[in-house]
């Protein structure tokens, strides 16, 4: 029976992977095919999957959220949260999406695990270890792959992208390092709730949810509805779900076919052609992946 219950929750983190890198797909269809503003595609998402999430704390989570708003320090962290961890999040990982492609982005985002490592070192005074020095060197050769295309002195991706590319990774170094505090004393659905609320309102006035740009037809408004039931509850649901059945270990291994499942859907969907280059530096920061989840 316990094997029974590994191997669904493996299959659900793997789904939960794959949503997420089918999500990014989404993004790639509504901002080239579509034409749709980043700002705009942001700011909505964050309001209707917000809501989403507020709907499903206040039904499971209500004594949580009272908790957040009744602590002034939890309401100043999760402010911040949602400015480094959401809006930069979001900013960035959609432009990322926009100048390159969805495996690319993917990949340049897990940049923030070593980013996590150097910080930790700092903080705690000490050099890094072996294994958190590998990962660092297998992550930087992988940007520098990606970013170079083997040309070393230039780059050969859109610079626009590279830049938002590490403005994500970044902002999800701070939501690893910001939202500790937050999961362990409102949960994670209160956090994401209202991470994702604050963050809309911030963007208001760039995104301006009200005024639908004239590429959200038909098929944009399925993809847009893909990308919240599908890429953000679902996922999140299945990831949630399957981690409490095969550990954070196991479930961190099984998240690094998130960049290959984007990778993958983009090809097959929008004839996303990839580079030699660009599969070294993905085995490479795939490589930095799995050694830091072992090293757990």
């Amino acid at each position: 029976m316990d094997r029974k219950r590994e191997l669904q929750g493996m299959l659900l983190v793997f789904m939960g992977s794959t949503f997420w890198g089918f999500s990014a797909t989404c993004v790639k269809f509504l901002t080239e095919r579509n034409d749709i503003p980043v700002p705009w595609l942001a700011d909505t998402r964050l309001f209707v999957a917000g809501a989403l999430f507020l709907i499903v704390a206040l039904l499971r989570d209500r004594d949580k959220l009272l908790h957040l708003f009744r602590t002034k320090s939890l309401v100043g962290w999760i402010i911040v949260y949602a400015i480094v961890a959401v809006v930069m999040m979001q900013i960035g990982y959609m432009n990322s999406i926009k100048y390159t492609n969805p495996g690319t982005a993917l990949l340049l985002l897990e940049i923030s695990i070593p980013m996590v490592l150097i910080y930790e070192c700092l903080r705690e005074k000490r050099l890094p270890t072996l294994v958190e020095s590998i990962a660092i060197v297998l992550a930087l050769a992988g940007v520098v792959s990606i970013a170079t295309q083997g040309n070393i002195g230039s780059l050969g991706i859109d610079p626009l992208g590279f830049m938002y590319g590490l403005m994500s990774a970044v902002a999800n170094a701070g939501y690893i390092l910001l939202s500790g505090r937050l999961v362990r004393e409102c949960g994670a659905i209160v956090t994401n709730a209202m991470g994702m609320l604050i963050a809309a309102v911030m963007l208001l006035p760039l995104g301006q949810p009200w005024d639908v740009p004239a590429g959200m037809d038909v098929s944009g408004w399925l993809v847009f509805a893909a990308i919240v039931l599908v890429g953000t509850m679902a996922a999140y649901a299945a990831f949630s779900i399957g981690v409490t059945f095969t550990g954070a270990v196991q479930a961190s291994l099984i998240g690094v076919f998130e960049p290959v499942s984007g990778a993958v859907i983009s090809a097959l969907w929008l004839g996303t052609v990839f580079s030699g280059w660009d599969f070294l530096g993905g085995a490479l920061i795939i490589a930095m992946m799995i050694l830091v989840a072992l090293k757990k």
